[in-house]
C-alpha cells in the first residue's frame, strides 16, 4: 500500500510539473528530462508512468476535459435558467483557468496542436456542444429577444473565450472575473428578453465561485 501511494504521488507530481512547464514553455520545448528534473525524479520514473511525452499530454487533456464536464454540470445545477447557466459556466471556467495549471496547459496544448487529436477534439467539442445546448434551451424558454440568433450567440461566446485564453497566455495575465462580468453586462441588454434580463446575474450566481478548484486525484 505504501509503495502504491508513493507511485500515485510521483505520478501526480510528474503531471503537475509537466503542466506548469507546458503552460510556460509549450509542448515542444518541454522534454522528458526537463519534466523529470522539475518533478525531482528520474527519467526512468517518468517513463514508468508515461512511456512517451504524448502520454503525459493525453493525461493532462483527459483531466482538463473531466474538469470541464464537471464545470458544466455544476453551472447547470446552480443556474435557475439556461442563460444563467451559460453565464455561470463562463465564470467557473475563468476561476478554473486562474487556479489550475492543468487547465492552462490544456489550453496551450489545444492552441499548439497542428491538427486536432482525439483528446483536444473531445475538449473542444464538449465546450461547444455545452454552449449550443444551453442556448437551445434558453431559446425554447423564450429567454432571448425576438430575432436573436442562437448560432451567432454561440459563435460570440466561443470566440470570446478562445480570444481571452490566448491573450491571457501571451500576455502572462490571468483572466479576470470582472472582465467576464463586464462582457455579460455589455451583451445581455441586446440578448435577453426584457422579462428575463432583470433576473440574470452577469456576475454569476451567488456563491458559485467560492473556494479553490477541486483537488486533483493522484
Amino acid at each position: 500500500m505504501a509503495m502504491q501511494q508513493r507511485a500515485m504521488r510521483t505520478r501526480r507530481l510528474i503531471l503537475d510539473s509537466a503542466a506548469q512547464l507546458i503552460e510556460r514553455n509549450g509542448y515542444t520545448a518541454t522534454s522528458i528530462g526537463v519534466i523529470s528534473t522539475a518533478a525531482g525524479t528520474t527519467k526512468g520514473a517518468v517513463h514508468f508512468h508515461f512511456p512517451t511525452k504524448r502520454d503525459i499530454a493525453v493525461a493532462l487533456l483527459d483531466e482538463a476535459h473531466a474538469s470541464l464536464r464537471g464545470i458544466v454540470d455544476r453551472a447547470c445545477e446552480a443556474g435557475d435558467s439556461p442563460l444563467q447557466s451559460l453565464i455561470d459556466t463562463t465564470h467557473l471556467l475563468v476561476h478554473q483557468y486562474n487556479g489550475d495549471p492543468v487547465t492552462r496547459a490544456c489550453v496551450r496544448l489545444c492552441a499548439e496542436s497542428p491538427s486536432p487529436t482525439p483528446q483536444t477534439r473531445a475538449y473542444q467539442l464538449t465546450w461547444a456542444s455545452s454552449i449550443r445546448l444551453l442556448l437551445k434551451s434558453a431559446s425554447a424558454q423564450e429567454e432571448f429577444r425576438e430575432g436573436v440568433s442562437t448560432r451567432a450567440v454561440a459563435t460570440l461566446v466561443m470566440s470570446a473565450g478562445v480570444g481571452a485564453e490566448l491573450l491571457a497566455g501571451r500576455m502572462e495575465k490571468t483572466l479576470s472575473p470582472q472582465m467576464t462580468t463586464a462582457m455579460w453586462q455589455a451583451v445581455l441588454p441586446g440578448l435577453a428578453a426584457p422579462g428575463c434580463a432583470s433576473t440574470l446575474r452577469p456576475e454569476g450566481s451567488p456563491g458559485l465561485q467560492a473556494g479553490p478548484p477541486p483537488p486533483r486525484r493522484a
